[in-house]
């Protein structure tokens, strides 16, 4: 039997891994259909309920993750989802003053807490940002009326008295809702670049939106008005130096957030020392100040940043080689460093031909901030185990899409629609005929961390071998990566050890069990 929604919760991370490495498994593949937008960007709220993701075509849609029946695989209940709700967010605009057009694409999404049946989220895509309600309505009924509602009767009610007038009575059936979508909010002409980062704060009345120059403070109830506590004037028009990247508010504290630039610099801000943070609190730095490589600073731009859950004193940032941990206690150097793409650094001239380099990796961590999981190419998934990172660090290979997604009876057909195609089957056939089945098993690798990484871990299928510097004849621009499977977006569900994790065409939801 399926759990009700919001009474199953999974084990934390740190409970499953403290006997040792965990199974990882594929629970669903949500593909994008044909004719829909790439896939830009997802998000789990913060109860743990519901997955909402964005595309390129401006469409919010959001699922909901119930638990299935005992899977006779792994003998565990694992998540899965079904249609929640799907929403216009945003449609293109024209910029007439600066004489361009803004993309309907949506950028972020950021849920706020639950109030009642409603639940909250902030989207935004270049240049505005929307608040939108999603409020659960039971459908209702009406009996006792004083006329027919039967369809093509014309049956008069004829009334004499008071006695013969009926009194209507409207019956609610809350086990069939409805979804109602609103927009309550619209917040925009703050932003004269594009928006690259949106966190709301912990007072739960204010959030945060960047762009590379300016940081906004907002108030949810008031959209004429904006409060600007970071606003970087250039010298000259070519200077680039320390533009904003993404921001992060913390998790306990009103007053404190980060923001990251683009020189691998994180800056720790608090409201309370001064309205305007021109002047940070506190300064992380990866690189030098008169470092002037352009590889250098391209691969320690920070392309995301994250405060710990449980703590303010902790920042976890992903640049395009690794992840780093900041303490606010010591912050000269990162206390922790994950490598994740290293072995890319022999190839980084190739990497910026191409246009690789600016890809913009995210990261997430567990609600016990003991897990960290990222995005990289070549359909892999990197997590690491921050209490045990030699032996509990995974290279996931993800699974191929060419398979018929999971079906349970928590997902059932309703008429709500949804950019990702319906499952049509419990389990498929593999090439040589044996019947796979779902949740399906993730193969994952150990991750050497004291390894130098100047070997390349990519398949033979995707990278050639020749490019190996061991080998005297080699050819330096023999390079080529699968850069329709890389892993960009990534959540993971609060308190469980389930996760999301996303490239253009497809979502998978993925969970670990010991």
């Amino acid at each position: 039997m399926q759990s009700p929604i919001g009474q199953y919760a999974a084990p934390s991370c740190d409970v499953v891994a403290q006997s040792g490495r965990l199974k990882w498994y594929c629970n669903e593949i949500l593909r994008r259909i044909e004719g829909s937008g790439p896939i830009s960007v997802i998000e789990f709220n913060k109860e743990g309920t519901h997955l909402a993701y964005g595309n390129a075509d401006g469409i919010v849609s959001v699922i909901e993750i119930g638990q299935a029946d005992l899977s006779e695989t792994t003998h565990h209940c694992h998540s899965c989802s079904k249609p929640y709700q799907v929403f216009l967010s945003h449609e293109p605009e024209f910029d007439c003053l600066k004489s361009q057009a803004i993309e309907e694409k949506i950028n972020l999404i950021r849920w706020l807490p639950k109030s009642g049946l409603s639940h909250f989220l902030l989207s935004s895509n270049e240049r505005t940002i929307k608040l939108w309600q999603l409020t659960e309505l039971p459908t209702q009924s009406f009996t006792n009326l004083n006329f027919p509602i039967e369809s093509g009767c014309r049956r008069k009610v004829v009334i004499r008295s008071l006695s013969d007038i009926k009194v209507p009575v409207c019956l609610k059936n809350y086990g069939n809702t409805n979804i109602r979508v609103q927009n309550k909010k619209v917040f925009a002409r703050a932003h004269g670049f594009s928006i690259v980062g949106l966190s709301p704060s912990a007072d739960r009345e204010t959030f945060f939106s960047a762009d590379p120059l300016r940081i906004n403070m907002w108030n949810l109830e008031v959209t004429n008005e904006v409060f600007s506590v970071i606003d970087h004037m250039l010298d000259r028009l070519d200077d680039r130096s320390h533009l904003i990247t993404g921001i992060s508010c913390s998790n306990s504290s009103p007053s404190l957030f980060a923001y990251g630039t683009n020189r691998g610099s994180i800056f720790l801000c608090d409201t309370r020392s001064s309205s305007l943070c021109d002047h940070a609190s506190l300064a992380f730095h990866s690189l030098a100040a008169d470092e002037s490589d352009v590889l250098t600073i391209l691969t320690n731009s920070v392309s995301d940043l994250k405060f710990g859950q449980c703590s303010d004193y902790i920042i976890f940032s992903r640049d395009y080689l690794s992840v780093k941990t900041w303490d606010s206690r010591m912050p000269t150097q990162p206390v922790e460093v994950y490598p994740v793409q290293r072995h890319l650094k022999k190839h980084l001239t190739v990497l910026y031909e191409s246009e690789l380099l600016f890809d913009d990796f995210k990261l997430t961590i567990s609600s016990n901030d003991r897990c960290i999981m990222t995005g990289s190419y070549n359909n892999t998934v990197k997590v690491f185990d921050r209490q045990n990172p030699i032996e509990c660090s995974y290279k996931l290979i993800m699974q191929d899409e060419d398979m018929n997604a999971f079906h349970d009876a928590f997902r059932t057909t309703d008429d709500n629609t949804s950019v990702f195609v319906s499952p049509i089957s419990s389990s498929t056939s593999s090439p040589d005929g044996t019947e796979l089945t779902w949740p399906r098993r993730i193969h994952d690798d150990l991750i050497d961390i004291t390894e130098n990484f100047t070997r390349s871990s990519f398949s033979d299928n995707n990278i050639n071998d020749n490019t190996s510097t061991n080998n005297p004849n080699v050819n330096e621009s023999i390079f080529t990566v699968d850069v329709g499977r890389k892993w960009l977006q990534v959540s993971w569900r609060p308190w469980s050890t389930v996760a999301a994790v996303s490239h253009t065409d497809g979502i998978h939801l993925i969970e670990a069990i010991n």
